[in-house]
C-alpha cells in the first residue's frame, strides 16, 4: 500500500480499524506511526508501526530496510480533518496524499 491508498483509511475510522486488525496492530498502543519505506514519496510502500517498536525515531531500520516516519496516524487524521481542512471538500485521495507529503517535507 502507498500513501494514496492509505488516505481512504485515514478518512474512514471503520476502515482504519479493519486495517489495524488485518495488520495485527494494537489499537491500544500509545501511538501508531506511519512510515514510508525508503524515502518520502507518493509511491513508497507504507508500513504502520507501534511506537513501542520504533521508539518514535524519524528514521527506523528493520530487517535491513530503512523507513522514514511520515506522521503518527492520529496526527495525519487531524491534519486532514482540521489543520489542512481537506476532508469532505471534494479533494481526491491523490490530492490529499500530496498535501500531507508536502506538509511533512516542509515541516522537516
Amino acid at each position: 500500500m502507498n500513501l494514496v491508498e492509505l488516505i481512504k483509511y485515514l478518512t474512514n475510522p471503520e476502515q482504519l480499524d479493519e486495517l489495524y486488525q488485518e495488520q495485527g496492530l494494537d489499537a491500544e498502543s500509545e501511538a501508531l506511526l506511519i512510515y514510508l519505506q525508503g524515502d518520502l514519496n507518493l509511491e513508497s510502500e507504507i508500513i504502520i508501526f507501534e511506537i513501542e517498536e520504533t521508539e518514535d525515531d524519524l528514521v527506523f531500520e528493520k530487517e535491513g530496510i530503512q523507513y522514514v516516519q511520515l506522521f503518527p496516524v492520529d496526527y495525519a487524521i487531524e491534519l486532514i480533518e482540521s489543520d489542512l481542512d481537506l476532508k469532505d471538500k471534494g479533494y481526491s485521495d491523490l490530492e490529499i496524499a500530496r498535501r500531507l507529503l508536502e506538509y511533512r517535507q516542509k515541516d522537516a
